[in-house]
């Protein structure tokens, strides 16, 4: 039976892996002519445990899915229970991002299986187009100062970027920088000199496109705070993502996506073109004394 008097990891919120595999198996349970209640009573479990595997909030183990395909007359040396077994044993897969812990391990997760972000940044540049150097001194911003503890957090942030050199499928990065972002001296002026030079190379990318909001395009939908828009692969729904001085709002509801959506939107008509951002940053390295 499902070990249901065990604890069970949890994503919190679930994940799009997560998500599929559920989905995968609520078909696989629908096709055998099975209400969630009737899962649960063949396989000894709860009923709510069912509902949560396929929500996606529960990683089950491999052994669970094994029973759940057994009880939905599902093969498992066979297609579709192959299939279905092997993204429950990339659930158990541990991604370096979870010996972070800390709060940006679940969002890390989404961003590694995003197939493109929107991101606006009101007062520095994100972290995925940070050099080592200003990513080390962002680091060190309001926090502790201890040398492994900074190498720890700059080494994340540097392999985060890895996403936008990811083979076959690099993600898709669109990215709106306040002009606070390109003129905060972070570390000093050789460092942002370093930044800006380093947001032109990687705009050059063809996944990656950056604008600048002017100072005079004025008031705009997003004066409160940055935040960002998931996307995923096309079955799995977006994700909006907003950081916060009381904590991290991982944003799912259509109403919320559609105001997001329609912020960023305003935001980036507002923004310099990408050809004019691009002269706009290089011009501030050029006078970066």
């Amino acid at each position: 039976m499902l070990v249901h008097d065990m604890p069970m990891p949890r994503f919190t919120p679930a994940t799009p892996r997560s998500r599929r595999l559920g989905r995968e198996l609520r078909k696989l349970r629908e096709a055998k002519g099975l209400t969630g209640d009737g899962a649960a009573g063949v396989v000894r479990c709860s009923p709510s445990r069912i509902s949560r595997i396929e929500s996606g909030e529960i990683k089950p183990r491999v052994g669970d899915v094994m029973e759940l395909l057994v009880a939905y007359g599902v093969k498992i040396d066979e297609e579709p229970g192959t299939s279905v077994l092997e993204q429950a044993r990339g659930l158990r897969e541990e991604g370096w991002w979870q010996r972070l812990g800390g709060k940006y391990a679940t969002y890390i997760a989404y961003e590694t299986e995003a197939v493109e972000l929107k991101n606006f940044e009101p007062m520095l540049v994100p972290g995925l187009l940070q050099t080592e150097a200003y990513a080390r001194e962002v680091n060190v911003i309001g926090r502790e100062t201890d040398p492994e503890g900074v190498k720890e957090r700059v080494t994340a942030r540097m392999t985060r970027q890895e996403v936008l050199h990811r083979k076959p499928t690099p993600l898709r990065l669109h990215a709106i920088l306040s002009e606070a972002s390109v003129r905060t001296e972070v570390g000093g002026p050789a460092v942002l000199r370093e930044q800006l030079d380093h947001l032109v190379t990687l705009s050059r990318l063809p996944n990656v496109t950056i604008q600048v909001l002017r100072f005079e395009a004025g008031a705009h939908l997003a004066d409160g705070s940055g935040f960002a828009l998931l996307a995923f692969e096309p079955d799995d729904p977006p994700l909006g993502y907003i950081e916060t001085l009381a904590g991290e709002l991982f944003l799912e509801s259509s109403r919320d996506m559609a105001r997001l959506s329609a912020a960023y939107d305003n935001l980036r008509t507002l923004a310099m073109s990408p050809a004019e951002s691009m002269k706009f940053i290089k011009e501030l390295s050029e006078d970066a004394t």
